[in-house]
Formats: C-alpha cells, structure tokens, sequence
C-alpha cells in the first residue's frame, strides 16, 4: 500500500503557494484557518490493490478527494489545481459545488483517480 496523500499535498503547497499561501491541509481544516479563504483539504478515499504478479499487488488505485473554498471566483484555484493533479498522473473524476450560506463561501469538491506502481520491497 502506497500513501499519495503526503506527494498530493506537497505538490498542491509547492503549486498553489500563490493563491492559497500555506493553506493545504490533510483530513481537516484547523478551526484558525476555516475562516481565511481560500484554503484546501485532502483526503483519500479509496486505495485499492490492483495488478497481481506472483500473488503480490504491483499496483494500487488510488482516488483522493481535493476540496477549495473560496469566497471568489474558483475558477483559477480549480484550474491550477487540476493543472498539479494532472502532473501527477491523476485524472479527474468528478466536480461538485456548494455554495454555504452561512459563511458566503463557494466549495468545490473535486475527486481524482490514478493507478500507481508500488515499489518492490
């Protein structure tokens, strides 16, 4: 089993620095930083052996979840963050939105999948 959260991140912090500064978090925002838009969160969804070879998995199918809010045009965050996904050999699964009415924020949900190559151990 292969963790992508830690490469995910790193490369969504070293990518979108610009517009989100150091707001890329894993599993949940910290209550200080839910209020100072925009910022992400990532989680894994699903991580799934795939492509045996000797009874052994050489493969795994990896999907992880990428969510923005923003209280403004999401469109350049969601594009660059395609842009660093991408790079990474994921492909987008899924887009949703949400507009929260209680703080005004719009977040996009945005899923990915890739298959990895696990390393022989």
């Amino acid at each position: 089993m292969i963790d992508m959260e830690f490469p995910v991140i790193s490369s969504l912090e070293a990518g979108l620095s610009d517009l989100v500064g150091d707001k890329v978090f894993r599993w949940f925002v910290p209550q200080e930083s839910s209020g100072d838009y925009p910022y992400i969160r990532v989680a894994e969804l699903d991580n799934t052996d795939e492509d045996y070879r000797d009874n052994k998995a050489v493969a795994s199918d990896i999907a992880i979840q990428v969510d923005l809010w923003t209280k403004s045009d999401p469109n350049i965050v969601q594009n660059r963050i395609d842009q660093v996904m991408k790079s990474l050999h994921f492909k987008r699964m899924g887009v949703a939105s949400f507009y929260e009415e209680n703080t005004g924020a719009m977040r996009k949900m945005i899923r990915y999948t890739s298959k990895v190559n696990l390393e022989e151990e």
